[in-house]
C-alpha cells in the first residue's frame, strides 16, 4: 500500500506495525510525530490523514478553518470519546477544507451556505443530518468567544434536516424476542432482557451492575448525553427488579464447540459480561450479537425478520427497504421497551422522563404502533419466563 511521504512506519518487537504523521522529519522543520493507529486500511486512518493536512495549512484569523483548528483544541472536543471525535472529524476537515469554506470569515457563514452543504449531501442524509448537528455543536462553542460575530442565530440550526428511511432500529415484535430468549446463549438472553427493561443503548446497558440497582429501579447516566445531563432512575416492575436481583452473582453459562464442556463464567460487577468474565465494549457486544447471527440459529431468526418486515411495509407503508436490514438490532429494544411501557399507560413525557429519551424520539416510536399490542404480549411472556427461570 502506498503511504503519504509524511506517513512512518513502526514495527514493534512483537511484529505488528504502527504509523505516525510525521512531516519534516530529520529536517529543521520536523514536527511531533502524531499517531494514525496500526490499519492503514481503515477509512479513519485516512480521514485523521485529511484532517492533519487540512491542519497544517495556514488558516487566516477568523476564518472557519481558524474556528475548528480552535474548537479541535478545546476541551470541550478533548473531552468526547475517541469514536465521536472520529466521527465529528469527518465533518470538521470538510469545513475546513481552503476548497470549500475554509477560508470564508467564520462570522460571514449564512444559512444558505449551509443550505447548499446539506442538499450537495442528499445522496447520504445520515451523514448530512450528522453535519448539521456537528455544525450546530460547533457554533454553539464558537459563539460564546465572539469567533462568529454578533450573530444572533446559529447558521446550522435553522437548516432543517433531511428525511431519513428507518434502518436497522425497528422496535423487536414478540416472536423475536421469544426466538432469542429460547434459542439464543445465555449472555444474549440476558442483554434482550435488559435491554427492554431499560430501554438504554449498547454503551450504558455493558456497564450496568448491581451498584446501580436502587430498589425497583436502576440508575443510569448515558455516556452518549453525559456532558448534558446527570444520572436518572430507571423505574422498573416488581418482576424485572426481582430478575436483576437473581443475576446478581449468578453465573452465565457459556458454551462453544471447541470447548469439552460449557463454561460457568461470574462477574459481580456487571449484568453481562464475555467467555472471560470481562467487561464488554460496545463494540465488542454488537460484534458478539453480529456472529451469532450468523450461525444456524441466527441465519434463521434474519430469514423471518426480513419476511416480517416486508410485510409491515407493505401493510403499514413504513418508510423502511426490507432488504436492507439484515434482521434485529440491539438497538431495536430501546423502542420495543418504549412500546412496552407506552402500552402499559404511561404517556410520552412519563416515558421520556423514566428512561432518560427525548419526548420527541418517545413520539417517533409510536409510528409502531401496531406493535404495541404484541409488544405487551411480550412483557406478560417475559414475566413467565423469568418466574419459571
Amino acid at each position: 500500500m502506498d503511504l503519504p511521504s509524511e506517513v512512518r512506519r513502526v514495527k514493534k518487537p512483537n511484529g505488528k506495525c504502527y504509523y505516525y504523521w510525521h512531516p519534516g522529519r530529520g529536517t529543521k522543520r520536523e514536527g511531533k510525530a502524531i499517531a494514525l493507529g496500526s490499519d492503514p486500511s481503515s477509512p479513519e486512518f485516512w480521514e485523521r490523514i485529511r484532517g492533519l493536512r487540512i491542519a497544517g495549512t495556514t488558516a487566516p484569523a477568523g476564518s472557519i478553518a481558524w474556528v475548528v483548528g480552535l474548537y479541535r483544541e478545546s476541551e470541550a472536543f478533548r473531552s468526547c470519546a475517541e469514536s465521536t471525535q472520529a466521527s465529528y472529524a469527518v465533518h470538521l476537515n470538510r469545513f475546513a477544507n481552503p476548497e470549500g469554506w475554509g477560508h470564508l470569515p467564520a462570522e460571514a457563514l449564512e444559512p444558505r451556505h449551509v443550505l447548499a452543504l446539506r442538499d450537495s449531501m442528499k445522496e447520504t442524509p445520515v451523514m448530512a443530518n450528522q453535519m448539521l448537528a456537528v455544525g450546530g455543536t460547533l457554533c454553539s462553542w464558537a459563539a460564546p468567544f465572539g469567533h462568529l460575530g454578533r450573530r444572533p442565530f446559529n447558521p446550522f440550526e435553522v437548516v432543517p434536516g433531511l428525511d431519513i428511511p428507518d434502518r436497522g432500529h425497528v422496535p423487536w415484535p414478540v416472536w423475536a424476542q421469544e426466538y432469542v430468549l429460547a434459542k439464543g446463549p445465555a449472555d444474549l438472553v440476558r442483554l434482550v432482557r435488559l435491554g427492554v427493561m431499560t430501554c438504554q443503548r449498547e454503551s450504558d446497558l455493558v456497564r450496568m451492575g448491581p451498584v446501580h440497582r436502587d430498589g425497583a429501579a436502576i440508575w443510569c447516566r448515558p455516556v452518549k448525553t453525559r456532558k448534558k445531563r446527570r444520572a436518572f432512575r430507571i423505574p422498573l416492575t416488581t418482576t424485572d427488579a426481582l430478575l436483576l436481583e437473581q443475576w446478581t452473582g449468578e453465573p452465565i453459562l457459556f458454551e462453544n464447540t471447541r470447548w469439552k464442556a460449557p463454561i460457568a463464567r461470574t462477574h459481580p460487577d456487571l449484568y453481562l459480561f464475555t467467555p472471560r468474565a470481562q467487561a464488554y465494549t460496545p463494540d465488542r457486544i454488537r460484534a458478539r450479537w453480529t456472529r451469532w447471527l450468523e450461525t444456524e440459529a441466527g441465519t434463521e431468526l434474519c430469514g423471518k425478520w426480513r419476511k416480517w418486515l416486508a410485510t409491515q411495509v407493505e401493510r403499514y407503508d413504513w418508510d423502511i427497504e426490507p432488504e436492507e436490514a439484515r434482521g434485529p438490532t440491539i438497538h431495536g429494544l430501546r423502542g420495543t421497551g418504549v412500546l412496552v411501557r407506552l402500552s402499559a399507560g404511561h404517556d410520552p413525557q412519563q416515558v421520556s422522563n423514566d428512561i432518560g429519551m427525548s419526548l420527541p424520539m418517545v413520539q417517533r416510536y409510536i409510528r409502531f404502533r401496531d406493535q404495541v399490542e404484541v409488544a405487551e404480549a411480550g412483557r406478560r411472556r417475559l414475566k413467565l419466563v423469568a418466574s419459571d427461570g
